[in-house]
């Protein structure tokens, strides 16, 4: 069972660009952007914030939380360097053409599925 929510057009401090402070022209918050739970910890991204029982996981037992230092780059210009690395033959691609395939190919059921209201079988796609 999940809940997300997705808008682009609601006034929030947690949005991508506000929240990974990787653009200076986007004002940064001291937010989270995804919060991703489960029964034994919890994990805020892009701060990186680890919640878990400091105990056994019961409702009576205090969590905390421990962090990684954070990284922070433009990511443009990281992706065109490791493109033109890419290119040049000095990295390997971060995901496959096949890779990518498959993802189109997914994106493609999905809107056949939405058009048609039918299932849409991937098992002899990928």
């Amino acid at each position: 069972i999940g809940t997300i929510t997705v808008s682009d057009s609601i006034v929030s401090p947690w949005s991508w660009e506000h929240t990974a402070k990787e653009y200076p022209v986007y004002p940064a918050t001291n937010q989270s952007a995804y919060l991703i739970g489960g029964s034994l910890g919890s994990l805020s991204i892009p701060d990186q914030s680890l919640w878990r029982h400091e105990g056994e996981p019961d409702w009576w037992s205090a969590i905390s939380s421990t962090s990684g230092p954070i990284a922070t780059s433009d990511p443009l210009v990281n992706q065109i360097n490791h493109f033109a690395d890419v290119i040049a033959g000095r990295a390997e691609p971060l995901v496959s053409g096949r890779e990518g395939l498959r993802t189109l190919r997914v994106v493609d059921a999905i809107q056949r599925a939405a058009a048609t209201g039918e299932t849409v079988s991937l098992a002899e796609e990928i």
